[in-house]
């Protein structure tokens, strides 16, 4: 009588065992839920679809490089005042020595193009880069202000 109650115990801890085994594999995330959970359809190539009470749709923008005269809000107004969208803008920081060696290689390189094209006697080419070189100066200086 000991032993079956005692077998019985054991099945039934088993069957306990399993179901919450079973319970556990079940809830369990995969790798695709949790990169893409069930409430988005990520099968577009060009937009993310998000289910929820209405369908909404995502989209990532790179942008890499801003034009060369441009106010950085005013840049993205478009963007902004499309419609019901929520934009947020990341800025990758840049360090600043970093930034002053570019523009000095920048800066190098202009000067010698504008002796290369005085050279050649190229007047409208050489006002042009003398434009840009004292643009690129007048940037590097205020960076380099800013940062002492």
């Amino acid at each position: 009588m000991l032993g079956k109650k005692s077998s019985e115990t054991t099945s039934n801890e088993a069957v306990r065992v399993k179901d919450s085994n079973t319970l556990l594999r079940r809830n369990q995330n995969t790798i695709k839920d949790i990169i893409a959970p069930g409430g988005i359809d990520a099968s577009y190539t060009n937009h993310i679809a998000i289910m929820s009470s209405r369908t909404r749709l995502a989209r990532s923008m790179v942008v890499s490089t801003l034009p060369r005269m441009c106010t950085f809000p005013e840049f993205l107004r478009g963007m902004y005042t499309f419609g019901d969208i929520n934009v947020s803008v990341f800025i990758a920081p840049v360090n600043e020595s970093t930034s002053q060696t570019d523009l000095n290689r920048t800066i190098n390189e202009l000067e010698s193009e504008r002796i290369v094209a005085q050279d050649r006697g190229d007047i409208n080419r050489e006002r042009v880069i003398l434009q840009k070189r004292m643009e690129a100066e007048e940037l590097r200086d205020t960076i380099a202000s800013r940062i002492k």
